[in-house]
């Protein structure tokens, strides 16, 4: 009876430490920053930080998914954001995205997590 107890108390408290070592991980893991034009097809499925300035924006049919073109030094990128306003990223304006950089019918883009204006 007394092990069980004891047991029962080093299970709970290895749990206690094992979710509060996640949750400080999850809060202070950083993600990697990377320049827009040093993202390739072997970065597929990383979650990266990057810049650039909106190049074209245009909204899905859906009217649910906006597209903006982000430019940085001459380099491209697709930045795909779900459930946010056509109104809210105009064109010129230089935004920092945070998102899962996929593969879409061969071209790159970015799923992006958070985006936020920069100037």
């Amino acid at each position: 009876m007394i092990q069980e107890k004891l047991l029962v108390k080093l299970s709970l408290i290895t749990i206690i430490l094992g979710l509060a070592s996640l949750y400080f991980v999850s809060v202070f893991a950083e993600i990697k920053f990377m320049e827009l034009g040093k993202i390739c097809k072997e970065d597929v499925g990383k979650v990266v930080r990057t810049k650039g300035t909106i190049s074209k924006s245009f909204l899905a049919k859906d009217s649910h998914t906006l597209f903006l073109d982000l430019e940085e030094n001459g380099k491209k990128l697709l930045v795909v954001i779900f459930g946010v306003d056509e109104n809210q990223f105009s064109k010129g304006e230089e935004v920092s995205v945070k998102g899962e950089i996929s593969l879409y019918k061969g071209r790159l883009e970015i799923i992006a997590k958070e985006i936020k204006k920069i100037r």
